[in-house]
């Protein structure tokens, strides 16, 4: 099945993918998902964090891990790491 898929670039965006939300706010960020998606918020978080992973955007990818980690952090009441 491997070799079907070997002409294919890696991630959806094949080439250098511009990171877009790397130099984000973390907080302001976890607010604004928490306003638009209520209880939903660390999914959406989560699927943003795929959709970056997917493109190659390695910097963007890595804001959405720590804004989902600020989501939780806040549900348990205990600070980022």
């Amino acid at each position: 099945m491997r070799e079907i898929f070997e002409d294919y670039p890696l991630g959806c965006a094949a080439g250098a993918t511009p990171n877009i939300w790397s130099d984000g706010d973390i907080a302001v960020t976890s607010d604004a998902a928490r306003s638009l998606y209520g209880p939903n918020a660390k999914t959406a978080a989560a699927w943003c964090a795929l959709g970056a992973r997917s493109d190659g955007r390695s910097g963007d990818f890595g804001f959405w891990v720590r804004v989902f980690k600020h989501l939780s952090t806040e549900e348990t009441g205990t600070s980022p790491a």
